[in-house]
């Protein structure tokens, strides 16, 4: 009775170490199919919190796919002005207080320079002349302008009819705003002439510069005493209270993009600062040599953050919104060709290196594809110690 006993107790025990057996092997089975061939360190509690190892788990988001492109800061079409002489001359030595600088901000009418010039008895009768002729420019300006109004207008009727586009619509406003600034170029030169012929004599005459919006100087081509004519601009004013961003976009990638979404604007820098672009059109000729093609936003500027010629992060929404696991963008080791590396706590001194693919980032996480789940602890504090320490295949004992 107790042989048959003793043999029963061997029988449990031999069952109970195959079972074990079984299990380990199972275990290591799933191991080897969770991590991948991935490489493991050994880290003991004390050699972690010698670096301060901190770890929180992977998550996981619903994102939209966007397009980033490198974008530039330009004014609008009707945000620009230019400032030519009405006619030629000189401007004044006293003009050297008044002319503003390049980047400073000027008052709609204020007095940026004046212009002086004499008349010979010759130049009298050219000026009789010259006032004949700028009735005419004044008569040619008049109808260009009512020409241009015109067609704004039928614009506006087509674009409520949708036939064309909005840009075509911005660039009909844009020609007669054009049209009328030339038509009171054209008054002001009469005026001029007519003012010339009537003084007569040789005493100089003067002709006062002004700004003809509020903006901000980006051109300023003249100095005290220098030689002017009808020609040349002498300033460029731009309303930059709001800005036109251009972000070139891949032709392969132009149907994956949402045009009539809004755009956000980042700036290059360490501030960090965002602004939405609300979308104007999209340009129909393609860059022949980037293969690029031009969305226009607009971007509100009213505090002025946003300068001409300024380069900018546009991310444009493309696609449909997807649901992709996420780590702190601190935790991950960016390797190149879109891949990096993340270390995953698999047991308390178990840490595994995982090879993953680098997706979209957002909110200072980054989106991930490989060997982490949602729910792995993923390393942030003493991942670049671990990653030291992993091309070497280091194993430190516990």
């Amino acid at each position: 009775m107790k042989r048959a006993n003793g043999t029963s107790f061997v029988c449990f025990l031999l069952c109970l170490a195959i079972f074990s057996a079984c299990a380990k092997h199972v275990e290591q089975e799933d191991q080897k199919e969770a991590g991948a061939e991935a490489v493991v360190l050994t880290l003991t509690p004390d050699q972690q919190e010698v670096i301060g190892l901190t770890t929180v788990p992977a998550v996981t988001r619903v994102v939209r796919p966007v397009i980033e492109s490198f974008g530039r800061i330009v004014p609008r079409l009707q945000g620009r002005a230019q400032v030519t002489a009405p006619v030629a001359g000189r401007i004044t030595p006293q003009s050297a207080a008044l002319i503003p600088s390049l980047g400073t901000f000027v008052q709609k009418g204020q007095l940026l320079a004046e212009v002086e010039q004499t008349y010979t008895a010759p130049e009298q009768v050219q000026f009789e002349i010259g006032e004949k002729g700028a009735a005419g420019a004044v008569q040619e300006a008049q109808a260009a302008l009512e020409a241009a109004k015109a067609e704004y207008q039928r614009s506006q009727n087509l674009l409520r009819a949708k036939i064309i586009s909005q840009k075509r619509l911005e660039e009909a406003k844009a020609a007669w705003l054009q049209a009328q600034s030339r038509y009171d170029t054209a008054r002001r030169q009469q005026a001029s002439y007519r003012t010339a012929t009537a003084a007569g004599g040789e005493s100089p005459r003067r002709f006062s510069l002004t700004a003809p919006l509020a903006g901000i100087v980006i051109q300023a081509e003249i100095t005290a005493g220098q030689q002017v004519d009808t020609t040349a601009p002498l300033f460029t004013i731009a309303d930059l209270s709001t800005v036109w961003v251009e972000a070139p976009v891949f032709e392969g990638d132009l149907d994956r993009v949402e045009r009539k979404s809004a755009a956000t604007i980042h700036s290059i820098g360490t501030q960090g600062e965002t602004w939405t672009g609300s979308p104007l059109s999209t340009s129909e000729v393609v860059d022949p040599l980037k293969r690029t093609v031009n969305l226009l936003y607009a971007v509100d500027n009213t505090a002025g953050r946003l300068k001409l010629g300024m380069s900018v992060t546009v991310v444009v929404a493309a696609g449909r919104d997807e649901q992709v696991v996420m780590v702190p963008e601190a935790a991950l080791i960016e390797s190149e060709r879109g891949k990096g590396v993340v270390y995953v706590r698999r047991s308390p001194t178990v840490f595994a290196e995982e090879e993953v693919g680098i997706g979209l980032r957002q909110d200072s996480l980054v989106a991930v594809a490989g060997g982490v789940r949602a729910g792995d602890a993923i390393v942030v504090t003493g991942a670049s110690e671990l990653f030291g320490k992993m091309p070497a295949r280091l194993t430190v004992e516990e």
